[in-house]
């Protein structure tokens, strides 16, 4: 398989690993088939019988899903010679979905999840290891971690460059708080922009994050300055092929109040673009904490981002308890969760979403100041016993089942076989008589005709 595109490099790298070696996803907890205590949920999203009243946005959103996430492919075996070959058995098996389920855990929790860690999407981050504010200490550990994502076929993106806000910056960027040196600042943003840049090894950066409510930098460099990161970071970054992202929390997940912040967030990236800002894609943080968002609510927030013509990550995705004005029992937090994602899924400028908390913590920590309380955490896709919650055997149910392909077709006597499956990198598995191979191709929209050699 030859590659041209760089921006298809690295996957294909990775996954050409897959060939003869694929991770099982028959793993017994975390395949995806323990749907105990959430089968009514699944049933109401494979039955479009029940796709009726408050229901009715999933016909929509399961067309969509049909038209943007599938593709009609023929398959064409040839001889060395370009001889059809006829009556030929192919197995078609999705190893990577185009689409980027993607996980973020605290890089000292790796070790205990690593063995499933490939189980829960196709692409990793962290909490707080990539900031630059903790590259002193938390950085140490990523270097083995990005080993093991390139073992194993995974991709992992970049969080943060800038997050402008005095409180998380680095301490050493303290010292020009109370000062006019201006020129000193600037240097060193720029700096830690260059010298984070160059050294991970990511396909996507969060090149600003939270803009909105962080403007500490920018009262001080001016309004600009946000677009001068943008350029800094595609100067400088590692990969060509990564995406530079701008990323904001409360705009697909705004409050009924906050609603005024999606359209801030609009006039904020047409303002970077038009000062020159390259910003590739759009991250909206997918953190819901209030019960009366729907689905199309929504697909309409992201509708509005759709403008730009840009993908959009939904980043940051969970539900979170917030103590008395919205604690959702395990199986709202599970509907929730289905809900969000099958309209997240079906929106043709997503190209992803992931989940923040992948393993809870021991503990909860309230809103109000973050203070530790005596009780699990309870908001991520795993609990800390390597049990799984009811919101993280949904998460698995339709990333390792629902929305996966897997096809056995045989080829007609023009040697052509046609498929309708998940857009993505399959392996395929061709038999004919006592001979077997196996090919990588990679079904997406640039063609229709898939042709084979063997």
């Amino acid at each position: 398989m030859s590659v041209k595109n760089k921006s298809l490099r690295p996957i294909v790298y990775l996954v050409q690993t897959l060939v003869f070696f694929c991770p099982s996803l028959g793993a017994v907890t975390y395949d995806g088939s323990n749907i105990s205590g959430i089968e009514e949920l699944i049933e109401e999203h494979a039955n479009n019988a029940k796709w009726t009243g408050k229901m009715a946005w999933r016909n929509t959103a399961q067309q969509r899903i049909d038209r943007y996430r599938k593709k009609q492919s023929t398959i064409i075996l040839e001889d060395a010679f370009g001889n059809p070959i006829s009556g030929a058995m192919i197995d078609a098996k999705l190893v990577r979905h185009e689409f980027q389920f993607g996980t973020v855990f605290s890089v000292k929790q790796f070790n205990m999840i690593r063995k499933h860690l490939h189980l829960f999407g196709n692409q990793i981050g962290f909490e707080n290891a990539l900031k630059y504010k903790h590259k002193d200490t938390l950085s140490k550990n990523v270097p083995e971690v990005l080993a093991w994502a390139r073992e194993n076929a995974v991709t992992v993106r970049g969080h943060t460059l800038v997050w402008p806000g005095w409180r998380h910056m680095h301490k050493d960027a303290l010292r020009f708080k109370n000062t006019h040196d201006i020129k000193g600042l600037q240097q060193f943003v720029d700096n830690q922009i260059i010298e984070a840049s160059q050294k991970w090894d990511v396909v996507a950066w969060d090149v600003l994050n939270e803009p909105l409510g962080n403007q500490d930098i920018q009262k001080v460099l001016g309004q600009e300055v946000m677009a001068q990161w943008f350029s800094l970071a595609a100067r400088h970054r590692r990969n060509d092929y990564s995406t530079l992202y701008i990323n904001e929390n409360r705009i697909i997940s705004a409050p009924t109040q906050q609603q005024d912040r999606i359209q801030r967030y609009i006039n904020t990236i047409r303002s970077i673009l038009q000062d020159g800002g390259p910003i590739e894609g759009i991250g909206v943080q997918a953190r819901f904490r209030t019960n009366d968002i729907t689905p199309a609510m929504i697909y309409r927030r992201l509708e509005r981002l759709a403008i730009f013509k840009l993908p959009i990550m939904a980043t940051e995705f969970e539900v979170v308890d917030t103590g008395p004005h919205f604690s959702p029992s395990e199986s709202r937090r599970a509907e929730m969760t289905e809900n969000y994602m099958t309209i997240l899924f079906s929106h043709p400028k997503v190209t992803g979403i992931v989940a923040w908390t992948l393993l809870n913590k021991l503990t909860k920590k309230s809103r109000a100041g973050e203070k530790l309380k005596n009780i699990p955490d309870n908001r991520g896709l795993l609990n800390w016993d390597l049990s799984l919650p009811l919101n993280g055997k949904v998460w698995l149910h339709l990333i390792n089942q629902r929305w996966q392909t897997h096809a056995t077709m045989q080829t007609d006597k023009l040697g052509a076989a046609k498929f309708l499956g998940f857009k993505g990198y399959y392996v395929m598995t061709i038999s004919k008589s006592s001979r077997t191979e196996k090919r990588l191709i990679k079904v997406d929209d640039n063609r229709d005709e898939i042709t084979l050699r063997i």
